[in-house]
């Protein structure tokens, strides 16, 4: 059984949510006898074919279909939101011998994937992974700033392709990440199949942490607060200079790719305003088995994860693994999994006193909450969750 995971870009060093999920189903798919490839557009790498751990990577040229598109939008839209078009992908597809699409983007990619699908009677899955139906709207805005006076010449390619519907009411099977996500999917396609697929973890032992304080200039005496995500408008980091203020013998590191520049240049100005600027360490992503993203983790006294919402939040998980206690807003997908007080420990969207009362709690916490996301971390591991995706898949063919 060979597989297309169709993905809008998939960038080792800028490794996200999606990039992460897709990678462990397909390193979990190759030992269980199937062929997985990774097709994606070249956004954020280069044009080429890549085989990594034995599964391919194919790469496309794309573009989006706006004018003008300065490099500066362009960029913005790889990071975030793009919606772009290759036909070299979809030509790819229609030769490679595929026998399921699973499809984990939307817009163009998905539409005309499905039309090609429906045409050699192969069937789809389509992962979500918080698309539309999970965004707000205020974000879904930020997220089309680029696009802002544009001419858009994409209403001629879709109307060529036929493909001016929705990609969710046309896929054969769709799965959500949350509970939350499959009600609204539900919702929004009645009598379409949603199925529930959280995201997985792998376990992974810890280094010791070596000189990871020295290297970056971190004092040894200052309890590190962790917040490993995009730094971007969703995750929220906004929020964390205020606890730095409030809390002098605190380190704020923050780990993972820039996704919207202009909210990192507020991020930074509001530390140096508040007058922790000094307090806190950016490293702007590492890639996912980096020996310093898990001395990271070593060295963290708890883990925060602020976000505005979340789809799933694969990186509480990876919290929860590592045996550090955690901070996290009550949203989204987070709620499926965690609970206040028994396996983290929850704060109000938004709100900096909510996350000062939480962080209060981390020492007398720490063991309970510790041992709980232990047990939680256990139940989620990718071996069960790719085998019941192929499950489904084998149930398609």
């Amino acid at each position: 059984m060979k597989i297309a995971h169709i993905v809008r870009r998939f960038s080792f060093a800028e490794w996200g949510g999606t990039e992460s999920v897709v990678w462990h189903i397909a390193q979990q798919q190759k030992h269980q006898g199937v062929i997985p490839e990774i097709l994606c557009t070249s956004a954020l790498d280069k044009v080429g074919v890549e085989v990594v751990d034995g599964i391919t990577i194919r790469r496309f040229p794309y573009f989006y279909p706006y004018f003008p598109m300065p490099s500066k939008d362009k960029l913005a839209l790889d990071k975030k939101g793009g919606n772009p078009f290759s036909l070299q992908l979809l030509n790819f597809l229609k030769k490679g011998g595929f026998d399921i699409f699973h499809l984990h983007a939307g817009g163009r990619l998905a539409n005309y994937s499905i039309r090609l699908a429906r045409k050699n009677r192969i069937p789809v899955l389509m992962s979500l992974h918080g698309g539309s139906c999970a965004i707000p709207e205020q974000e879904m805005a930020l997220m089309l700033k680029p696009l802002k006076h544009k001419f858009s010449y994409g209403g001629i390619i879709d109307r060529l392709f036929r493909t001016r519907t929705a990609p969710e009411s046309r896929a054969d099977v769709l799965l959500a990440l949350s509970r939350e996500e499959q009600q609204k999917l539900q919702k929004l396609y009645p009598g379409k199949r949603v199925e529930l697929f959280p995201n997985g973890i792998l376990h992974r032992k810890l280094p010791e942490a070596g000189n990871f304080r020295q290297k970056y200039n971190i004092p040894e005496d200052v309890k590190i607060l962790l917040c490993i995500s995009r730094i971007d408008y969703q995750k929220n980091q906004k929020i964390l200079p205020e606890l730095l203020k409030r809390y002098p013998d605190t380190h704020l590191l923050l780990i993972g790719p820039v996704t919207a520049q202009w909210y990192f240049e507020e991020l930074l100005e509001k530390a140096r305003s508040f007058g922790v600027g000094e307090r806190m360490t950016v490293i702007p992503g590492l890639p996912p088995d980096s020996e310093e993203l898990l001395q990271a983790l070593q060295t963290a006294y708890c883990f925060i994860l602020p976000s505005r919402h979340e789809p799933f939040g694969i990186a509480a998980l990876e919290a929860l693994d590592a045996e550090i206690p955690l901070i996290a807003s009550a949203v989204g997908g987070l709620r499926d999994f965690l609970v206040d007080g028994e396996n983290a420990l929850l704060f109000e969207d938004n709100d900096a006193d909510s996350l000062c009362r939480a962080y209060d709690r981390v020492e007398v916490s720490a063991e309970k909450i510790v041992a709980g996301g232990r047990k939680t971390a256990d139940t989620y591991n990718w071996q069960s969750i790719a085998l019941k995706l192929t499950a489904v898949y084998r149930e398609l063919l």
